[in-house]
């Protein structure tokens, strides 16, 4: 019951499904059951609270227990990578056994989870059918459907992106897709394998992923050839052909996703030389910022080590409360580990909920800048677009400088406030008198 279970859940009970949502979490399961969602997504609120008074949506921790209820189960469990980016899926695995032990005839489980190409059918598969006795396609359906849903939107997304479905036989495909088309306005496509579904989730991310690495590259040269990106973006975007995204740190599941088909590949003899050299030039993006920041205070006559940090947003993306695969904590970390004094301030968390970055919150957006030496604009919230420069100089350690990540401030508004600049891709302004 996450960030894509919750959302789900609310929308099959809303389709008239009797649905039970299963977490780990006692303090997940608590609220679902007293009408409250712990997930913070517009919409989710009224959902929830309308369907668990209806009796239509309850939460559970037993997992075995609610499978032995159901006709259909929806596998929405996280995957993640270890420390020498391999697949771990080891939550999958615990959750399939837990599934199995309760699984029954004629039911049909729906795996949502981003895997690699394969493992649906063999490490999914495989632990079902021996903790279940059942055998898959003949005695229970199993189907693959990707989640193509951002934070901010997950219920529009859900309702309004094609979904993409595969089963491991034809009434498994038929089946799933009917009960997908139940939330899904803009309907289903099918593949013919399960091994396809997969690789579809992990090639759209893995596009990206190249997509912003190129932006990031295009950025780096920018900056030494004095150029602006984002004037240079603008205009060849008017191309139909060409969409160069905005330069920045790349966060979220895209990190991760490419290892999971980097794995499968290595595992063929395949080697995806690009989608490395993409997760290369990304990963060196939080190097970067650093270099910014440390060119900038260089600038004011001031060293990184013993300066005053302000870091402006933690998320993952603008607008959101949602830190997992944030790069703004990779940053926050490096700039800490170099001697620098790190101060965070986002306005969607609190200061309990940002404890374990070992650095000082601020409650407010005023007390974060006060008598700070460098801004860091790491995430681009809108509240930051607001920021009054000619006042922020009053409260910040002058000569100061801000380093916008996110493109939010306009650079020539704020080099006209005596203040330095420097942000990625922004060549004609960085070094600008």
């Amino acid at each position: 019951c996450g960030r894509m279970g919750l959302p789900h859940a609310g929308l099959f009970a809303h389709a008239g499904y009797n649905v039970i949502g299963v977490d780990k979490n006692l303090n997940v399961v608590n609220a679902i059951n007293s009408g409250k969602t712990p997930l913070q997504e517009p919409g989710i609120q009224s959902l929830i609270t309308r369907h668990v008074g209806e009796g239509r949506l309850k939460a559970t921790s037993n997992t075995e227990s609610a499978v032995s209820e159901s006709d259909i189960i929806l596998l929405v469990v996280d995957t993640s990578i270890d420390e020498k980016m391999r697949p771990d899926y080891s939550m999958i695995e615990r959750a399939c056994r837990e599934i199995g032990r309760g699984l029954r005839r004629g039911s049909i489980v729906i795996v949502t989870s981003t895997v690699g190409p394969g493992v649906s059918e063999t490490l999914i598969r495989g632990i079902l059918e021996d903790e279940s006795g059942l055998e898959a396609g003949r005695d229970f359906g199993l189907a693959f459907s990707p989640i193509h849903a951002s934070s901010g939107r997950i219920l529009h997304d859900i309702m309004n992106y094609i979904r993409v479905v595969a089963g491991i036989d034809d009434r498994s495909l038929k089946v799933a897709s009917h009960i997908l088309n139940t939330i899904v306005k803009s309907g289903t496509v099918t593949v013919s394998s399960i091994k396809a579904a997969e690789a579809v989730k992990l090639f759209q991310n893995v596009y990206r992923d190249v997509n912003m690495a190129l932006a990031n590259e295009f950025a780096i040269f920018c900056e030494r050839a004095g150029i602006d990106y984002s004037e240079v973006q603008h205009a060849a975007n008017m191309d139909p052909y060409c969409h160069l995204p905005l330069p920045g740190l790349v966060s979220g599941h895209i990190p991760k996703d490419p290892y999971l088909l980097i794995n499968e590949a290595e595992n063929l003899g395949v080697n995806l030389k690009i989608a490395k050299a993409a997760r290369k030039t990304n990963e060196n993006m939080v190097k970067h910022a650093a270099k910014l920041v440390r060119d900038a205070l260089r600038e004011c006559g001031k060293t990184l080590r013993g300066a005053e940090i302000s870091v402006l947003g933690i998320s993952y993306k603008a607008n959101v409360k949602e830190r997992r695969g944030s790069r703004a904590i990779n940053l926050i970390r490096l700039l800490g580990a170099k001697g620098a004094k790190v101060r965070v301030y986002d306005p969607y968390y609190t200061t309990m909920e940002l404890e374990d970055l070992g650095c000082r919150i601020n409650t407010s957006l005023k007390s974060a800048i006060r008598g700070a030496d460098c801004i860091v604009i790491a995430v681009g919230h809108d509240k930051f677009k607001k920021i009054n420069l000619h006042e922020l100089k009053v409260y910040m350690k002058m000569p100061a400088a801000i380093i916008d990540l996110s493109h939010t401030l306009n650079p020539e508004d704020i080099r006209e406030e005596g203040i330095v600049y420097r942000g990625f891709g922004r060549g004609k302004h960085n070094w600008a008198k």
